[in-house]
């Protein structure tokens, strides 16, 4: 089995062999997984792959590891694909205390970030209770 850790962040691989490997070490969900995923999101040069690592890290369940790098991706990358991904990704993490991260973006000027900012507060609605 190859290591995905290491393909994931191999730019000698296809962006297509880097989005399998993510696709793969989101179910792995371990400490070093989760940093492979995270650096792949920071440094990776393709928009697409770094989306997909933002859904994958989503997918993690790991909300406390996981959701250092996608508020990173958040505030730092520029590409809208990315930005929403991430966002979406931190309302599918379902952990309340991303709720201040995300109402920051509601008035975002990007019409796509504060829309996905305000999707990404109505996933985390159900764990926050009444009155998000």
């Amino acid at each position: 089995m190859p290591d995905y850790t290491k393909v994931i962040l191999d730019l000698t691989r296809t962006k297509d062999e880097r989005i399998q490997a993510a696709f793969q070490l989101e179910n792995i969900a371990d400490e070093a997984t989760i940093a492979a995923l995270g650096k792949a999101l920071l440094t990776d040069p393709s928009p697409i792959v770094r989306h997909e690592c933002a859904f994958s890290l989503g997918e993690t369940a790991a909300p406390k590891e996981a959701g250092f790098y996608l508020m990173k991706a958040v505030e730092t990358d520029t590409n809208i694909f990315v930005v929403h991904e991430a966002l979406m990704a931190l309302g599918t993490l379902g952990d309340a205390s991303f709720i201040p991260f995300g109402k920051r973006f509601l008035q975002d000027p990007r019409r796509d970030v504060a829309e996905s900012a305000e999707i990404s507060l109505q996933r985390l609605q159900p764990v926050a209770g009444k009155g998000l």
